[in-house]
């Protein structure tokens, strides 16, 4: 310590005696919880919390919410959308997603539907509601009660009111009995209003002055009785049967044209006296009646008959004589009047081929034939019967001055079938057909041996039995075309072949078949040929449609003569008869180069079919002309085997045709011969086809 260090003087101490000693206290540390501690906020913390909170939810709503605006009709519609949509303008704010709403006015049909809105963008829809139906109060003048019509079909309808009537332009036709039709078009507003249409009707009558004579009559006009004559009544317009009656008298019937608004005055109807009544009975009795000239009916039967007038009757009855009677009736009289009728006989001499057939007469058996029978003069059946025949009927009317005769020619059955086939027909096409029976047998093809042979005319022995129509001529331009309008025969070297009367050529066999299958149709026959695809792949054999010749037919038909076979059109030998066929003659030698040089038929080309001499069968053309497309397919025996062929018709499946008979073309020994057979498919322009059906 320096000097200059001082050192603090205390006043004054208080001695330890006067010092009060702090003495310590017991210390108890506080309780700790064992529970978590808890976080305590504010209320002003928790409302800043749930604002901020709100806030994010509504910005994140805003920004993720779509507008949902519906385009009514009416405009003022209630639109109801579900779940959370928030009006907004002339929409609803709402999420994404799938909604149901409803549109309402008042007036109008509610509308609900449902509706998508997607995240991409806004959606707009429109609606137009439809309006209710409205209500038609009708009221007429004079008011009475009326039916409504709309649009030309009756509503309901109560003292004039029609309800619900839909809205919209509306023609509104009123009816009521005695007064015109009213009709008007009017626009129905709809909206469940009620609308009056006030009418003036005008009346649909007119007054009609009745009189008779006498007065006093009844007048009834369509079953309604309005008084008596003299009268005046007011008819509704149209034509009004107007009946007048009166006891002892005829009643009138008038017909009177009413026009509305028109009254007129008719004519005084004069009554005549009531007709009297007559019973008239006659022995025998079906006698025929007339009165005054006229017929008018049969016993027994009554008559109306006019009154103090004298009528003159005549009864008459086949087989008995005629009565004449005369009468007159006073009005309203009844009377009766019985006329006996004397029998009339005739002489009917019946005979029968074969004889002694019996005869029936009227259903009953009289006796056999070769006897004369005595008959009343009315009509009788006649029926010639004979066991193993059919029976012969007829109807005779003997006669009082001249005796008559039938002479019954009896047929078997199959004489009677096969009298009711006609020898002729014309197929659709127009070409004639003629009736063929064959019951022959016989050899086709040539023998080895005979000149200008060819290998394919093997014998075939043939029993043709079946019967069948074959055409005349062979078919032509002419009815071809009616099948295929636009076909063309052609030519040859400039010389025409498609005149209509010629026959038809540069046709393959398939159009033949498919031509036969069309006639066969138009006909109503079923056809015969098996079609695909337009191709002919078979025949059906039972048909009874059109079609071609087959081999053994044409042979027949061409060859056959009293037993033997022809050799040539013409003959059994050359040279070729005159006026013999078409072939190729001296006129045709600018466009053949081998012709017969002695021979002219005059045709350089195909000639008009039954341009020459039919055979004995009555058909043309089965040598020269063209040759003919044959049904058969084409094959070529053995000539090995001569076993017997019934009514052949050839194989169903082949690749070639027979073609058969000579031509225009031809000129050789080989060809001009009737057992020449050739073979094809395709066209050419000398061959055609003829026409052939079985009978049923």
């Amino acid at each position: 310590m320096t000097a200059k260090e001082a050192v603090p003087v205390r006043e004054s101490e208080p001695s330890r005696e006067d010092v009060s000693i702090i003495q310590p206290i017991g210390f108890t540390p506080a309780p700790v919880s064992s529970g978590r501690k808890k976080l305590l906020l504010s209320p002003k913390a928790i409302g800043v919390a749930t604002c901020l909170l709100l806030g994010g939810t509504v910005l994140v709503y805003l920004l993720v919410a779509r507008s949902l605006i519906f385009e009514t009709q009416p405009a003022d519609a209630d639109v109801s959308v579900s779940g959370l949509a928030l009006p907004l303008g002339d929409g609803h704010l709402v999420l994404p997603g799938h909604y149901s709403y409803t549109v309402s006015a008042t007036g109008y049909v509610p509308q609900s539907g449902e509706v998508d809105v997607s995240s991409d963008s806004n959606s707009r829809h429109a609606v137009k509601l439809e309006r209710l139906p409205g209500h038609l109060q009708v009221v007429t003048d004079p008011a009475v009660p009326v039916r409504v019509l709309v649009n030309g079909s009756e509503v309901a309808s109560d003292q004039g009111l029609a309800e619900s009537i839909p809205a919209g332009r509306k023609r509104v036709t009123i009816l009521t009995e005695r007064y015109l039709p009213f009709s008007k078009e009017i626009e129905i507003e709809g909206l469940d209003n009620t609308q009056t249409l006030e009418v003036s009707l005008r009346p649909a009558w007119a007054n009609v002055h009745i009189t008779s004579n006498p007065s006093g009559a009844t007048v009834t006009v369509e079953g309604k009785v309005l008084g008596t004559t003299p009268l005046t009544a007011e008819l509704v317009q149209g034509d009004r049967l107007v009946t007048l009656s009166m006891p002892e008298h005829n009643p009138a019937d008038i017909a009177v044209p009413v026009t509305a608004g028109v009254d007129q005055t008719l004519e005084t109807v004069d009554l005549n006296a009531a007709d009297g009544m007559l019973r008239l009975v006659s022995s025998p009795s079906g006698a025929s009646v007339t009165v005054d000239g006229e017929y008018r009916g049969q016993t027994p039967i009554e008559l109306e008959l006019a009154s103090n007038s004298r009528h003159q009757l005549r009864f008459f009855k086949d087989g008995y004589s005629t009565v004449e009677r005369s009468i007159d009736v006073r009005a309203g009289e009844q009377r009766e009047m019985n006329v006996s009728l004397g029998a009339v006989f005739g002489k009917v001499a019946i005979s029968s081929s074969p004889p002694e057939a019996q005869v029936f007469i009227d259903g009953k058996l009289a006796g056999v034939a070769g006897q004369t029978f005595t008959l009343p003069t009315r009509s009788h059946d006649i029926t010639v019967r004979k066991a193993g025949y059919e029976d012969y009927r007829t109807t005779i009317v003997p006669s009082a001055k001249l005796e008559q005769s039938v002479r019954a020619v009896l047929l078997t059955g199959e004489q009677a079938r096969w009298s009711n086939v006609p020898a002729e027909i014309t197929h659709g096409a127009g070409g004639r057909m003629l009736l063929m029976r064959p019951d022959a047998r016989f050899t086709m093809g040539s023998s080895r041996r005979e000149q200008g042979r060819r290998a394919n005319e093997v014998f075939r022995k043939i029993s043709l039995t079946r019967p069948f129509y074959v055409g005349a001529t062979e078919v032509t331009n002419r009815e071809f075309r009616r099948y295929q309008r636009m076909h063309s025969s052609s030519h040859a070297n400039g010389v025409s072949l498609d005149n209509d009367a010629l026959p038809v050529v540069n046709v393959s066999w398939n159009d033949a078949a498919l031509f036969c299958n069309w006639l066969s149709a138009r006909d109503g026959l079923k056809e015969v040929y098996l079609t695909e695809r337009g191709r002919v792949v078979g025949f059906d054999a039972s048909a009874n449609g059109y079609r071609m010749l087959t081999e053994a037919e044409w042979a027949w038909a061409a060859r056959y003569n009293r037993g033997s076979m022809r050799k040539f059109p013409w003959g059994d030998s050359l040279p070729v008869g005159k006026n013999s066929g078409n072939f190729a003659d001296s006129s045709a030698a600018s466009i053949i180069p081998a012709v017969l040089r002695t021979y002219s038929d005059r045709y350089a080309a195909t000639a008009p079919a039954a341009s020459f001499p039919p055979n004995e069968m009555g058909l043309y053309d089965l040598g020269g002309n063209v040759s003919e497309w044959i049904h058969d397919l084409y094959t070529v025996g053995t000539g090995l085997s001569l076993k017997g062929e019934e009514n052949p018709v050839g194989p169903q499946e082949g690749d070639y045709h027979v073609i058969r008979g000579s031509s225009w073309r031809h000129a050789g020994l080989t060809e001009l011969r009737l057992s020449y057979r050739d073979y094809g498919a395709e066209p050419r322009n000398d061959v055609g086809f003829r026409l052939a059906r079985w009978v049923d």
